[in-house]
């Protein structure tokens, strides 16, 4: 047997069965739709006719519906069930239709996988006809078997479905716009059987509560009970009302608990949608809606305007309104407070408000001062504008006032915003701070010092003018790190610069002195650097503070200080050296002094007094008085070398600084003098005094000074000797103090000079010991002086250095 699918491709076959003839009752001249290719006439002998088949011929001649048997290859094998009788000459008079060849190729692998299982097959598909008709068919397929079960073709059913089709869409397209439009307004459906307590609840119901479908109930009591506890009453009593007639409709506003336990806000409306004779509603329906987002917007509403009164209310700065025709109609408390009036005096003024408020910039065309009212009226806006105003108790307040138009709904000008700040404070503050910018600027121009702040993340650095003016570079010199290392003189730069990298590394300061190179005219100039690091509050951006010093002027100031130590230095050796040579001839003095002075006068005193003791008796008396004088004279000379040589030996002593109680020094000088005095005056001598210096010296000055005390008030009845401290001119100075001769004034010049001598030969003595005392006490980095009166006593004044701090120190 042949098979259609083996002697025809896929979409042959398909088209094949798929053909729709159009062919006509010959008995009653009706329209008949057949699928299965052409429509061919079989002989009676293939099926014979019997009364079943004539019952099934009746049937579907009154019916839209053709039926087909057709051969495995698509061809009929029997006519139309309606009994065409001349079947196959009317089906060779109309033209086959055709289907869309990419819906044919899909039918064709459906039929071809339902035959090849056994099934039935079932399409439905649209059809256009040769001349031009589309219809919507529905066709039926099964396999055909003979009485042995081979089989043998198929059974084919077609049904025309345009009309209900096109039905269909129209519902369809009812349907969806009805669901798009729900779907747009976010609205749920209800529709209450009141009769069968039934409700039903489009999905959308379910969507917004968080529900999916099925998920609740559909008893009303179910969804009553998720009413929020607050509403559910008085929606129960809305709803009872609307069913028993009192009301027609509802709208009802409450919350309902979510799937996820949640409260949101809905809104529900409803009315009687059928009702009984007696008026009570057997049908409610009505919508649900999500209203959640507009309570939470409602309330974020009411919470902003709170907020914007709270704002205005605790604001610091003054808000006021002003309508086009000047008049304050809003003033917040800070405002009040800042011009010193309220809301109702600022009403009751004879002039606004605003015409108090002055610029402090005058009108250029007349020079005269502009008002907040006049600047408003001519429409300017302000931005952080100062105005002057003044208060009823006469302070004057500084303002800084901003302005902006307010639109009402038809974006019409309504009035002006204005805020306004007290700057007073800040604007004395700002007038400090420029003073005090100006003085700085003064005083680095004074102290030739320049400042800089280098930024190291930026690589970039701001300087004063000054600094400008010191480095010779203007505002489009590169200022980088690198354009600082370059202004540094060749040098110094490579020095320079590893100590700069240095102290940012090490986040220690810098200090350096290095010459510069100006960039503007080559320039050498000398300048001294010092700057640390800093960090902002977060200790994240770390900036360089420095300052530069043009020290050109002291650089050559030490060079020429330089010059002259220099100088001096020569000058001190060669003084050294000529000191080295008068100290040898000192020395050679001392010696010959010593040595060949001393001899002649030992040689003149000795024979002298030989001749005295042994030829005393034979010398006349004036022989004898001259040979003693000789010998009085050569003591004299003697105890002078004797003198000369100790001021000398002072000079050259090495001295030992100590700290030392010089009143028991004096004391035991004391001691000494009035053992061999035998008229001992009266000592005092302070206790518990200290001095710093060579206590053998010291020794040495108290002797001569409290020895000539002793001697120069030998001839007083009651001779006292003092020795103390006293505070001088404010110093410090140890004093010597007797009742003695005393000396005049006029000749003090001449007390500590060698030799010189203020007395006779009354009271003995060389000249010599106040010139040691002086050469002791300048020795030591003190002073000596002296006062006194004839026949009232003297007083010596000395003063001895502080000991150093080194000395301190090593003690």
């Amino acid at each position: 047997m042949i098979r259609l699918d083996e002697t025809l491709p896929k979409g042959e076959r398909m088209n094949r069965l798929s053909q729709v003839n159009h062919v006509s009752d010959l008995k009653n001249s009706a329209p008949l739709t057949c699928v299965g290719g052409d429509a061919v006439a079989l002989s009676p002998t293939v099926i014979p006719p019997l009364g079943y088949e004539q019952v099934l011929r009746n049937m579907f001649r009154s019916a839209p519906l053709g039926v087909y048997q057709t051969d495995l290859a698509g061809q009929p094998l029997t006519a139309d069930l309606r009994g065409c009788a001349d079947f196959g000459e009317t089906c060779a008079a109309h033209s086959v239709g055709y289907l869309n060849p990419q819906e044919r190729k899909a039918m064709a692998v459906s039929f071809q996988g339902a035959m090849e299982s056994g099934r039935q097959w079932s399409h439905q598909f649209q059809y256009r006809f040769a001349d031009g008709a589309v219809s919507r068919l529905h066709a039926v397929a099964a396999p055909l078997r003979d009485g042995s079960g081979t089989h043998i073709g198929y059974q084919v059913c077609t049904i025309d479905i345009t009309a209900e089709h096109h039905a269909h869409q129209e519902l369809a397209l009812s349907d969806d716009r009805h669901r798009v439009a729900l779907d747009a307004a976010e609205l749920g459906i209800w529709d209450f059987d009141v009769v069968a307590n039934d409700c039903y609840f489009s999905p959308c119901c379910y969507q917004m509560l968080g529900y999916s479908g099925g998920q609740m109930q559909v008893r009303l009591e179910d969804w009553t009970n998720i009413i929020h506890p607050q509403y559910l009453d008085n929606a129960r009593r809305v709803l009872e009302s609307c069913i028993s007639g009192e009301i027609e409709k509802f709208e009802l506003e409450f919350r309902l608990k979510t799937n996820e336990g949640k409260w949101h806000w809905f809104r529900c409306t409803g009315k009687a949608a059928d009702r009984e004779a007696g008026g009570r509603a057997t049908r409610l329906a009505g919508t649900l809606l999500d209203i959640n987002q507009a309570k939470l917007m409602e309330h974020l509403l009411q919470m902003e305007h709170g907020l914007l009164n709270l704002i205005t209310a605790t604001s610091p700065v003054g808000i006021m309104f002003i309508e086009s025709d000047g008049n304050t109609t809003f003033v917040n408390p800070r405002a009040e407070r800042i011009l010193g009036l309220t809301k109702q005096q600022m009403a009751h003024r004879e002039t606004p408000v605003i015409d108090a408020i002055f610029s402090v910039e005058c009108d250029c065309s007349t020079g005269f001062e502009v008002s907040l009212g006049q600047i408003l009226g001519q429409g300017r806006c302000l931005l952080q504008s100062c105005f002057v105003f003044t208060r009823h108790d006469g302070g004057r307040a500084v303002l800084s006032i901003s302005t902006a138009p307010f639109l009402d709904p038809a974006s019409t000008v309504s009035g002006t915003v204005v805020t306004l700040e007290d700057v007073t404070e800040q604007k004395t503050r700002e007038q400090v701070l420029a003073d005090n910018d100006r003085l700085l600027r003064e005083t680095q121009r004074i102290a030739q010092l320049g400042s800089y702040v280098l930024d190291i993340a930026k690589d970039h650095w701001v300087c004063s003018s000054k600094l400008e003016e010191i480095l010779g570079i203007d505002a489009a010199y590169p200022k980088t790190m690198q354009g600082h290392f370059d202004i540094v003189h060749e040098e110094f730069r490579d020095q320079f610069i590893d100590s700069y990298r240095a102290a940012i590394s090490n986040n220690r300061p810098f200090e350096h002195e290095y010459k510069i190179r100006r960039h503007n005219d080559g320039e050498e100039r000398w300048v001294t650097e010092c700057c640390e690091m800093t960090w902002d509050a977060a200790c994240k951006q770390a900036r360089m503070i420095g300052t530069i010093k043009d020290i050109t002027e002291r650089k050559a100031a030490e060079e020429a200080i330089r010059n002259l130590n220099d100088e001096l230095d020569r000058r001190v050796i060669e003084r050294t050296s000529q000191l080295v040579a008068a100290k040898k001839e000192i020395e050679s003095f001392s010696y010959s002094v010593s040595h060949d002075l001393r001899a002649p006068l030992r040689h003149i005193n000795s024979y002298s007094s030989i001749l005295v003791e042994e030829y005393g008796d034979s010398l006349p008396d004036e022989a004898r008085y001259y040979l003693e004088r000789i010998c009085t004279a050569s003591n004299r000379m003697g105890k002078q070398i004797d003198d000369l040589l100790a001021l000398t030996r002072v000079g050259r002593a090495i001295m030992k600084r100590s700290t030392f109680n010089i009143s028991q020094v004096a004391a035991d000088v004391v001691e000494m003098l009035s053992e061999e005095s035998d008229n001992a005056p009266e000592f005092v001598v302070q206790p518990g005094i200290s001095a710093y210096g060579d206590s053998a010296l010291v020794r040495l000055v108290l002797q001569n000074l409290l020895g000539n005390s002793v001697k120069y008030s030998s001839r007083t009845s009651l001779p006292r000797i003092e020795f103390g401290q006293a505070n001088v001119a404010g110093r410090h100075a140890f004093f010597v103090r007797d009742n003695g001769v005393g000396f005049d004034m006029a000749y003090v010049a001449k007390l500590f000079q060698p030799f010189q001598r203020l007395h006779g030969s009354e009271f003995e003595g060389t000249g010599i010991g106040l010139a040691t005392v002086r050469r002791i006490i300048e020795r030591h980095g003190g002073s000596i002086w002296a006062e006194g009166k004839e026949n009232e006593g003297a007083t010596f004044y000395f003063t001895l250095s502080h000991p150093r701090k080194s000395d301190l120190g090593s003690r």
